[in-house]
């Protein structure tokens, strides 16, 4: 009697099981790589069209985060400043302004501040890219926190020490939730320090009687983060 089905066929049940867990594994590996902020986002550090430092401006000239960045404390958002923010600092009259003749005609000619005046002569905008980004169906408002007493530092760690700018917070839903249910460990009084003083912040929030310190000012200025879903997915 002739068999309806090959032989050959006995091996299909194997070879869909091992291909089936291969895919299984794959499809885990890659939510694993792509899917979890610690993966894929710490550390990222994209090369940026003109290499401006944190490090020097933040850093060095201790320019105030909000100088550039001047909605913080008033919008959902932090802004990019514009090429003319830029050019309230690096611009002179008679080729003279702060700097001296020769230290000024290095200024002129640096190639990352050539594109920057093209750009303010044209109108056409730097085009940054972007480091620091929650999920579209995420929101962060930055007003809220800083005026809450957050430091910048609490999120985008010690800036003013990077020459390029990069993240070093997986910033998923687990990490923000860990800092609404224990906001002590990240609040700073607004009225004897500066949130944009990130040494300073770095120091009191690394102190013994951190704790202590943040729960009365939660209690002060009854802060309750919430931890409902509505909180940041509308």
């Amino acid at each position: 009697m002739s068999t309806i089905f090959p032989r050959w066929m006995n091996a299909i049940p194997t070879a869909t099981a091992v291909l089936g867990f291969g895919a299984l594994v794959t499809v885990a590996a890659g939510i694993t790589y792509y899917f979890t902020p610690e993966y894929w986002r710490v550390g990222y550090e994209p090369v940026q069209p003109v290499d401006y430092s944190h490090q020097l401006h933040a850093g060095t000239l201790g320019i105030d985060c909000r100088y550039c960045h001047t909605h913080v404390e008033e919008s959902g958002h932090s802004n990019v400043p514009d090429t003319g923010t830029c050019m309230n600092c690096h611009t002179g009259v008679g080729e003279q302004a702060y700097l001296e003749r020769s230290l000024w005609q290095a200024h002129l000619e640096n190639p990352n501040l050539v594109k920057v005046r093209e750009a303010h002569a044209t109108g056409e905008p730097i085009r940054w890219r972007r480091v620091h980004k929650v999920p579209d169906y995420a929101h962060f408002n930055h007003s809220v926190h800083v005026n809450a007493g957050v430091s910048c530092y609490s999120c985008h760690g010690r800036i003013d020490q990077q020459a390029v700018v990069r993240q070093v917070h997986g910033m998923g839903m687990a990490w923000c939730l860990e800092c609404h249910r224990n906001p002590e460990d990240h609040l700073v009084d607004t009225d004897e320090v500066m949130v944009t003083d990130l040494n300073t912040v770095e120091q009191l929030l690394a102190s013994a009687d951190q704790p202590e310190r943040g729960l009365a000012l939660a209690e002060e200025h009854q802060l309750q983060p919430p931890q409902n879903c509505g909180a940041c997915h509308y």
